[in-house]
């Protein structure tokens, strides 16, 4: 019986490939995930020079986006992030309330 390692679906229909990934996870896996990696770490990099507010703004919401569509591969180990979950949430947490009081 497999399972998949992202979703967890398990089952006697259910089929993996070679990463263990699900026909539901596995195109975000092999497709667009590198993208979300790459903006997620071009986000990063960008909110330590940002000093404008919108941008900065900007730039929180795509790496929150990024982040929660990498979230599970993460927690499944199947993706290396700039840093770790927790730290990457704290590090977004902390940009917000900056820029929220700025």
């Amino acid at each position: 019986m497999a399972k998949c390692k992202n979703c967890r679906r398990k089952g006697f229909m259910i089929e993996t490939d070679v990463n263990g990934l699900c026909s539901d996870c596995a195109p975000y896996y092999y497709l667009t995930m590198p993208d979300d990696l790459k903006a997620l770490d071009q986000s990063l990099q960008a909110l330590k020079r940002i000093n404008n507010a919108a941008a900065a703004f900007g730039r929180l919401e795509i790496a929150h986006e990024c982040l929660g569509r990498l979230r599970s591969y993460a927690e499944a180990g199947l993706v290396r992030l700039p840093a770790g979950l927790p730290e990457l949430d704290n590090l977004l947490q902390q940009l917000d309330l900056h820029w929220q009081d700025s």
